[in-house]
């Protein structure tokens, strides 16, 4: 994982942790772990979303936002690779 994937990881596991009800819990997920099955709410994850993007400026398109998004901290920040355009680097 390069800087900036880790970069995407900590602001997406830090919005999980303010804006959802996985709270602390959030920081040791593993990347692949299924945060719906783990209690992400739909609502939770708008507010999740929200989040990343005024952290990081920038605006999820329409055509990534959905509960696939929320499959992984590891896919979510994978999309956010993809659409910033920077290098993926090292494999997970």
């Amino acid at each position: 994982m390069n800087d900036t994937a880790r970069q995407y990881d900590a602001v997406i596991r830090e919005a999980l942790v303010t804006h959802s009800d996985l709270g602390e819990t959030a920081r040791e997920l593993d990347r692949d772990a299924d945060l719906y099955a783990i209690g992400l709410t739909s609502l939770h994850s708008v507010r999740v979303l929200l989040s990343v993007e005024d952290t990081l400026g920038i605006e999820i398109p329409e055509q990534h936002v959905g509960r696939a998004l929320f499959s992984s901290i590891g896919h979510f920040a994978d999309v956010l690779l993809d659409i910033t355009g920077a290098p993926s680097g090292a494999a997970r």
